[in-house]
């Protein structure tokens, strides 16, 4: 394949989400614990967004961390806060070298958020607010229908009237994001589990049935390419 050609191709997609979900299957089939198949599904994100950097697309989406992800025992969500914190001390100094900008999704006023993965995430955001070459969007204690709560407080507490689609959308996680154009759920799980019901509005879906750890560079071009043969019409039927 010409990756040069392929990157030029005006239907790629800038907006990228993925859902990584299998990581605790990947790791059963194996004989493994379930905090193996986090490791490897985190060592695949970092692999990921090279993928999608490389690929030109502008900003990646990952879903880390649900809201009701908490209900999970308590040694599992432990071990994920402290694979969160490790990664951003790892990474750090590659997104700021690279142009990368980080933002975040999700309540980081909840308190079962660890202080110090509260305290990494928002020096990481500081440290990467002026770049602009590519946005990776961090959704960890993050919810759909909670961010559209979130932001119907703000425009209440704003006193905000005739509001529109716009004025909405500025209370968004994703207010300095593009529009969702794809999202990669892995494992073969069909449901959007709270996901971004706002921005997904027009998004295009595709679920591969590999598990998190499993899917690589292969596997996401393939999505891609899937994206890319759709005709999206965002309701227009053209004569």
């Amino acid at each position: 394949m010409n990756l040069e050609k392929f990157k030029a191709d005006p239907r790629m997609p800038k907006h990228i989400a993925f859902i990584i979900d299998g990581n605790g299957r990947w790791a059963k089939k194996r004989g493994l614990p379930r905090s193996a198949g986090h490791k490897v599904g985190a060592d695949n994100v970092k692999k990921q967004i090279e993928v999608a950097y490389d690929l030109g697309i502008k900003n990646v989406s990952i879903y880390a961390f649900s809201c009701e992800n908490w209900k999970r025992p308590k040694k599992e969500t432990d071990y994920l806060m402290q694979l969160f914190e490790e990664m951003m001390d790892e990474y750090r100094e590659e997104f700021i070298k690279r142009d990368v900008r980080i933002i975040f999704s999700g309540d980081f006023n909840d308190t079962r958020l660890p202080e110090n993965v509260r305290n990494k995430a928002k020096k990481l955001v500081e440290d990467t607010k002026e770049k602009s070459e590519f946005i990776i969007n961090l959704c960890i204690n993050y919810g759909g229908r909670q961010e559209i709560l979130k932001a119907v407080n703000e425009l209440i507490d704003a006193k905000e009237k005739n509001i529109d689609f716009s004025k909405f959308e500025k209370h968004l996680y994703t207010a300095e994001l593009l529009p969702l154009d794809l999202v990669i759920r892995t494992s073969g799980e069909q449901r959007s589990s709270n996901f971004m019901p706002w921005q997904t509005t027009y998004s295009e879906w595709i679920y591969p049935k590999k598990n998190w750890p499993a899917f690589g560079k292969r596997d996401l071009i393939k999505a891609i390419k899937i994206y890319m043969g759709r005709n999206r019409r965002f309701g227009e039927i053209k004569e």
